[in-house]
């Protein structure tokens, strides 16, 4: 008589299937370690060749994947890191209050301004890193730019990370990486005084004039005074900016 857990050839059917687990876990994991700053986005065939597994294999994988929200699919079938993992990326690096904390500010700021709220780090390669939106109710609206990555020189939200604020504390560029696009932003600091994110507001210029500019600045800096004080920073330690 074979025992219900045990094949005929003697191997455990649970023991079997643990490993079989085991071992999709341990592809999947070899998946999401192909993205890099160099291989930020990867076609199903490049991914396959990444890992040396067939096509049907990595398909199902990058579909589960996908499904639990680790990577994301673009319009073009490329992959790239979906916002799950992005979070746990920021997790590790900066701890989980900097990214929880986040939403309720860029939630305020969308409904405040009726526009697109964002919310960045630095990545440690010129770049900075978007990991959350709240994005505008306006038919016409600032694109989804979750786990995309934009330079720090010539972008509101690099100048905040940079400090390169105005005396009011924020900075404001129009038209840099999309034409008739206006971004206002502000730097968020960590208890060490350094700034370690940035919040920014971003909006179709035809619908921005200088009175915007000023309140959303404004809104802007109160919002990022309030996280840097939920991250430790005090107001000294967080510079004179966000005093005003």
């Amino acid at each position: 008589m074979i025992d219900q857990g045990t094949t005929k050839g003697g191997e455990n059917e649970k023991g079997g299937q643990d490993r079989a687990t085991v071992r999709s876990v341990d592809r999947a994991f070899d998946l999401l370690g192909c993205f890099s700053a160099e291989q930020k986005t990867m076609t199903l065939t490049e991914a396959a060749r990444a890992v040396d597994l067939p096509l049907s294999t990595v398909s199902r994988l990058l579909g589960t994947l996908e499904a639990s929200h680790f990577v994301r699919r673009l319009a073009d079938g490329r992959y790239m890191p979906g916002g799950r993992l992005l979070r746990i990326g920021v997790v590790a690096l900066h701890g989980v209050e900097l990214f929880d904390t986040s939403e309720e500010h860029l939630e305020r700021l969308a409904k405040l301004t009726g526009e697109s709220a964002n919310f960045a780090i630095p990545t440690g390669d010129g770049k900075m890193l978007y990991i959350r939106q709240v994005q505008s109710q306006h038919t016409v609206r600032h694109d989804n730019w979750i786990g995309r990555s934009v330079p720090i020189k010539g972008t509101a939200i690099g100048a905040a990370i940079r400090g390169a604020v105005n005396e009011r504390g924020y900075a404001h560029v129009s038209t840099t990486l999309e034409p008739d696009v206006t971004a206002i932003a502000a730097p968020v600091y960590g208890a060490d005084g350094l700034a370690i994110a940035a919040i920014s507001v971003t909006a179709p210029t035809y619908r921005v004039g200088d009175m915007f500019i000023e309140r959303t600045g404004e809104w802007l800096v109160g919002e990022a005074r309030e996280m840097s004080a939920n991250l430790g920073a005090s107001k000294q330690s967080a510079g004179d900016r966000l005093e005003t």
